[in-house]
């Protein structure tokens, strides 16, 4: 198999530019929770960019501070969650879950003195987890309630899905990413991209305000 990692990532950089562009045609129409969710996808979706023009000009690859940018982006979702949780019980357990996110950090710095300086996979696969129970406690809340007669306009929803699809599934490629082809690596990668945007693009197009 043969894929050309570099025109996936320039077509990479045009839908984000597009998801970019769509959100904010779609700004007036999202629900103020919502930004918090943007505001991460905004931030990673920069951080991508700026890390693909940095390698293209300098012709070298760096992952420094890229874990800075990574707990920044988890903590917007995180905290996306808290915002849409309003069940009491689900909301206290958020608030573990939060707490949990800023014991993981602590507890890694105090393991890697240069966490700042690379990528750490443990800490990504921690954080994924915890997104992954925040997103449970949200789909909970959300069919046990009478957002699942209207779940098509619901936004957090496809959110929510795209979320799983794209984390849920770079679990497995991350871990098995020194033992397999990086032609199919960077092809699952991708797939997992298109699919994660395509779900929250229809997810902004069907939305809307919550009138309650």
């Amino acid at each position: 198999m043969t894929w050309n990692v570099e025109l996936e990532k320039q077509i990479w950089m045009v839908i984000l530019v597009i998801m970019m562009i769509l959100v904010a045609i779609r700004s007036r129409k999202i629900d103020k929770v919502n930004y918090f969710f943007f505001a991460g996808y905004i931030l990673l979706s920069v951080v991508d960019f700026f890390f693909y023009f940095y390698a293209k000009f300098t012709k070298s690859f760096t992952e420094k501070f890229f874990s800075v940018f990574i707990i920044a982006v988890f903590f917007l979702y995180l905290l996306y969650y808290f915002k849409l949780l309003y069940v009491p019980v689900l909301k206290k357990i958020q608030i573990v879950i939060l707490a949990c996110f800023v014991l993981t950090i602590v507890v890694m710095l105090y393991l890697d003195n240069g966490l700042f300086e690379h990528l750490s996979f443990n800490m990504f696969y921690i954080n994924i987890l915890l997104l992954t129970f925040s997103i449970i406690l949200f789909l909970y809340q959300t069919f046990n309630s009478d957002k699942i007669f209207e779940i098509k306009s619901y936004l957090p929803f496809w959110i929510s899905v795209g979320l799983l699809i794209f984390y849920i599934g770079i679990i497995p490629i991350f871990y098995f990413r020194t033992s397999v082809e990086s032609d199919i690596y960077f092809f699952i990668l991708f797939l997992l991209n298109l699919i994660s945007c395509a779900v929250i693009a229809a997810g902004l197009f069907w939305s809307k305000q919550d009138k309650t």
